[in-house]
Formats: C-alpha cells, structure tokens, sequence
C-alpha cells in the first residue's frame, strides 16, 4: 500500500486521487466534532467552506431538519445554533437532524477531494475504526492534515503516524510512505505514551486552553472513544456502512 501523508492542506488539491482512499485528519476538532454528532444520532455533517455558504445550505434544508454549527478563530460564529467543541453535539442538540458545519481549518479541505475512492474523516477517537476500513479496502491512501490556519500541527500529524503505525503492525500491510508519513510515523511512535500531553502541549491546544476549551481536548484525546467511520456521500459526512445514509 502506498501512503501519501500531507503535513498541511496546501498542497493536497495538486494531488491525483483517482481510485484512492483519501483521509482527512482534523483532530481540534472538526473531525472529532463530526464523529460526537453522528454517535449522537445526527443523520449527517455537511462541511461547508464559509459561513455564507452553510447559512445557504441551513437555510435550504429547513429549520426542523438541520442545525448551523461552526467557527472562526475558534470562537462560535455569531447567529449559529453550535460551535466546534465535540461536546456540544449531543442527542438533544443534532439527534435526527444534518449539522451544517463550516471551520476555521477542517471543513474546506472536503471540497479539493474529487475523484477518491473514498473519502472519510480521522481522528484519534476513531483511528481505530478507519484502519480497519481502510485496510480492508486496500487501495492507496493519502492522509490530509487540516492544520492550522495552513500551518503544520502536532496532533493531525500524530494522528496520522497512529494510523499509519496501525496499518502496518495491527493490519500487516506492506506499506510505502513518503517523507511526511514517515515523519508522522516517527513523531508517532516516539510519543505514543504521552499523545494527550503533546496535544495539550503544542501551538492548537494552548490556544483552545486560552479560549477556555480544555475539555475539548481531553475529548479529542481519547482514543478510540467513538468508533464511527464518516465518509463523504453526496457532500455529507455520514456513518459509513449506514444503510439510512444514501
């Protein structure tokens, strides 16, 4: 299996994709956020590039059928119905309902995936559960970062190496990496006992602890604490396997 790892979302939408699993990594917080939502019961996440874009969105879906959540700067946008913290999307929030979602880093990088294969959505509460699915599928990956604000992060990077890591030791897979998944791998396996501390530790987690969310990070800390796997169908991110998602 050969592994494309991408550090940032710069970059990606040069890269061909055709017949390809593309995973898209945005551990603080879009992609844990969107695994909270559709363990809550919400019948998809719609990712969305701006904040005119999702009230569009929102506003053609109805009221009754979806919710506006959403960021900038990390902070809640003004008028949406919920932020980004994983937290906040409960049962009573987005239960039966689509979570229109636009982010400061996570949400654009879904519109530069055309022609993949698959495209799905990682994070540490779910690596566990996108290994499996992606080494069943056994095409070529290329893993996505986020970021943060077009800059390097520690814990998508981590993220990816831990993904990586699976597929190769838990999965068996041949795997050959580029120079970034073998980075990511290393920062992986030298920091596997202490993943909550380098997230809390690095430039994304001061900042949430600054604004006042350091309960999301314990959150986007746990391993696989959400075993869900979101794809792309149809621009939303729903369960993949759901057979209510089409």
């Amino acid at each position: 299996m050969n592994i494309e790892l991408y550090l940032t979302a710069v970059p990606f939408g040069k890269t061909n994709l055709e017949n390809k699993t593309v995973v898209v990594i945005d551990v603080l917080r879009f992609c844990t956020s969107t695994c909270a939502a559709l363990t809550a019961g919400a019948r998809g996440v719609i990712p969305t590039a701006g904040p005119g874009e999702a009230g569009e969105m929102w506003t053609k879906l109805g009221r009754d059928m979806a919710v506006l959540a959403g960021e900038r700067g990390g902070i809640k946008i003004e008028n949406f119905q919920l932020g980004n913290s994983p937290a906040e999307f409960t049962t009573e929030s987005v239960g039966g309902k689509f979570v229109v979602m636009t982010t400061t880093n996570g949400t654009a990088v879904f519109g530069k995936t055309n022609n993949a294969g698959l495209i799905g959505c990682c994070a540490l509460v779910n690596n566990s559960q996108v290994a499996s699915r992606v080494a069943e599928i056994n095409r070529d990956l290329v893993i996505v970062c986020s970021g943060r604000e077009g800059g390097f992060s520690l814990e998508d990077t981590i993220c990816g190496g831990m993904l990586i890591h699976r597929l190769s030791v838990e999965h068996g897979k041949e795997i050959a990496l580029n120079d970034a998944g073998s980075l990511a791998l290393l920062l992986y396996q030298t920091n596997r006992t202490a993943i909550r501390q380098v997230i809390q530790q690095g430039e994304h987690g001061r900042y949430l602890v600054n604004l006042g969310f350091s309960e999301d990070i314990e959150i986007a800390a746990g391993i696989d604490t959400m075993p869900v796997f979101p794809v792309l169908k149809e621009g939303r991110l729903v369960p993949e396997g759901d057979p209510n998602s089409s």
